[in-house]
Formats: structure tokens, sequence, C-alpha cells
């Protein structure tokens, strides 16, 4: 064997040894991504097990809740401004699903379960009745305002919620 025949078939040898880094390379990034997206996951799942915290506390708050997502104008205003605290708490914290949703950090799937949740308590009396009567709109950042209002999901409820009163802008 000559000379160039070793060269030849060196130069072979650490092509195919590239290939198999670049390979191996593209299976880390891979697997860093899908870690990344897991924790990204668990964290959202932590952030809002947390915003509910304050409701589960006592049994005052979750009368306060219960009452206040089924019949809001029944609570007196102390219990509606708390209501409304929750309401605030819960929609942004939520919101952060729409956000890691635009950057395609959760799966499709977990981020509609968390978008669902967010339509689910917004359409529900108390979501709209915050939305129109206790200022729910003002009380979330621009982001989050404008997150809500691009959005198909919550778009409809939402004007219909700012609706209801009639002197806002839809």
């Amino acid at each position: 064997m000559s000379l160039d025949d070793l060269a030849a078939m060196a130069e072979i040898i650490g092509g195919v040894a590239v290939i198999i880094s670049l390979a191996y390379l593209a299976i880390q990034i891979r697997e860093n991504a899908r870690q990344t997206r897991l924790g990204s996951a668990i964290a959202l799942n932590h952030l809002i097990n947390e915003a509910f915290d304050p409701i589960y506390n006592n049994d005052r708050n979750i009368d306060i809740w219960t009452v206040g997502i089924a019949d809001p104008s029944s609570l007196n205003e102390q219990d509606q401004a708390i209501f409304s605290l929750f309401m605030a708490r819960l929609v942004n914290t939520l919101l952060t699903a729409f956000l890691h949703n635009d950057h395609k950090v959760l799966e499709s799937e977990a981020s509609e379960r968390y978008i669902g949740s967010l339509k689910s308590i917004l359409d529900s009396p108390g979501g709209k009745y915050w939305l129109a009567e206790l200022g729910g709109d003002e009380m979330m950042s621009d982001w989050a305002r404008n997150t809500l209002e691009r959005s198909a999901h919550v778009q409809t409820f939402l004007t219909h919620g700012r609706g209801k009163v009639g002197e806002r802008d839809v």
C-alpha cells in the first residue's frame, strides 16, 4: 500500500468521522431542545399552580372564587375586589402559555390546554363580568391585552365581555 493510498483512506475516514460528528451533534441539539421544552412546560405548570394557590389557601377565598366565577355581581364590594385580583393573577399567568406557544416552546397540545383554561375562565359569567364591569382589561399589561385581542381563541368573548359596557372600543 503506497503513501497515496494511505492518504486517500485517511481522507475517507476523516470524512466519515465528520459526518458521524455532525449526526451526533444534531441528535444532541434535538435532545437539548426537547429537554428545554419539557423544562419550560414544567415551569409553566408550576407557575399556573402557584397562581391558584391564594384561591385554595382558605375557605373564604374558595367561596369568593366559586361565587365570583358563577355570579360575581352577588359578591360584596370587598369580595369583588379580591375576585378581580384573582382573575388578574390567573389571566396574566395563563397568558404565559400564549408566549410559549408563539415561540414554539411548548408542544401545541400543552399550549391548547392552557389556552383552553384561559378561554373557560374568560367565558364564564365571572370572566365576562371581570372584563366588562371590574376593569379586567385595564388590569392587564399592554402585551396581555394585545395578545388576547389578536387571538382567535378568545377574541369573540373578549369582545362580548367588553360589549356589555358599550363605552369601550372593540
